[in-house]
């Protein structure tokens, strides 16, 4: 089993080659479709893995072969606040040990912009607030993470997927 646990020194100039390897997975184990779970809190059934900025990649290696049996959809979680590269590091490694396991963007953690970015990298399923219509992001909505279904959609089209609500059946809770 291939895990990518962390980028360092030269491995971040070929960020792109995990990540076009997980992308790649992610297409291969659910056929082009990228799923959206509307729920404000993460659905029961879900697994957290937990990760922190700058671990080591021994930690983060323990980590993911720990979870050797998965059978539930897998959330990357920063222990902290979530950091750019290191996330969709993290999110390809899981996908790159997992290749059949759903690996799922918790919009609520990680926002829109880095919820896509991991779509890229191996995400192929959003959770998070949807709503029929929102407000404009502006004022003190402007932190707002809620999101429309054309919008939770449009997501995942621009990382190459089919949008699909829900889980299919067997696949999770």
């Amino acid at each position: 089993m291939k895990i990518l646990v962390g980028i360092t020194g030269a491995a971040k100039a070929d960020i792109f080659g995990p990540g076009r390897e997980a992308l790649a997975l992610a297409h291969a184990a659910f056929g082009e479709r990228g799923f959206f779970v509307p729920a404000r809190a993460l659905p029961a059934g879900f697994v957290r893995v937990p990760y922190t900025f700058g671990e080591s990649e021994e930690a983060r290696r323990a980590r993911l072969a720990a979870l050797s049996v998965v059978n539930h959809p897998l959330v990357p979680t920063p222990v902290d606040e979530a950091q750019g590269l290191d996330t969709i590091a993290f999110f390809a490694a899981c996908r790159i040990a997992f290749p059949c396991a759903h690996i799922v963007v918790d919009l609520e953690l990680l926002g829109h912009k880095l919820g896509q970015l991991c779509l890229s990298f191996g995400a192929d399923a959003l959770v998070g607030s949807v709503v029929d219509q929102r407000a404009l992001r502006l004022g003190e909505r402007a932190g707002s993470k809620e999101l429309t279904r054309d919008e939770a959609a449009q997501l995942l089209r621009a990382s190459g997927f089919e949008p699909c609500e829900g889980l299919p059946e067997g696949k999770g809770p």
